[in-house]
């Protein structure tokens, strides 16, 4: 491939993924207050956060309040067994345009989960913790590129489906569907300008 080419299409990933990353910081998310008393101004307007109530707050924001000890995330988490089980399915439904439904920025997330997991086993002084949490680990990354692999293959099959099949996009995870988005604008312009015969030339 041309260098010149090469080079402009790594500068459009890093700039998808830079998309991405600033979207899943936005993302909002409900936190459990647990702080004192506070308020704190998003979206042109001050909001009171009381102790022992609920919000839905930007993440970044809400990951700010769980560093200092004031919030907790509501169902934030996925842990390795869910990851096997979704995998697990999605293997199962393999050769179909059929997809677990994954939520929001599903993979931000469990790489930023990943990250945690990884700071917090280098405080890990028992040697049977350190390796019980070293293979939650281990297992939380193979099950995630296991599933991912299935539906990377599932979401190429669905770029050559004849049909639009809106249940399936909608099953994506939020990267998921910029990646398909993109792939579908690709192949669009590709089929338009490169494969698409000319009638009355």
């Amino acid at each position: 491939m041309d260098k010149a080419l090469n080079g402009l299409i790594e500068l459009l990933g890093n700039l998808i993924v830079d998309y991405i990353k600033r979207d899943y910081e936005e993302e909002k998310v409900r936190l459990a207050y647990i702080g004192p008393p506070a308020r704190i101004f998003i979206d042109n307007e001050y909001i009171e956060l009381v102790k022992g109530s609920e919000y839905t707050l930007p993440r970044w924001i809400s990951e700010l309040l769980v560093r200092r000890h004031l919030g907790r995330m509501i169902n934030g988490e996925v842990d390795h067994s869910t990851i096997a089980r979704l995998s697990f399915n999605e293997r199962r439904s393999w050769g179909q345009l059929k997809f677990e439904k994954l939520s929001g920025y599903f993979y931000t997330r469990i790489k930023a989960h990943i990250h945690y997991l990884k700071e917090k086993y280098k405080a890990i002084e028992d040697l049977d913790k350190l390796h019980e949490h070293a293979q939650v680990i281990s297992s939380l990354i193979t099950h995630t590129k296991n599933l991912h692999e299935t539906r990377l293959n599932k979401i190429i099959t669905l770029l050559g489906a004849p049909e639009y099949w809106p249940d399936a996009i909608t099953a994506l995870s939020e990267e998921e569907k910029q990646l398909y988005t993109i792939l579908r604008s690709i192949l669009d312009i590709f089929d338009k300008n490169i494969f698409e015969v000319d009638k009355h030339g």
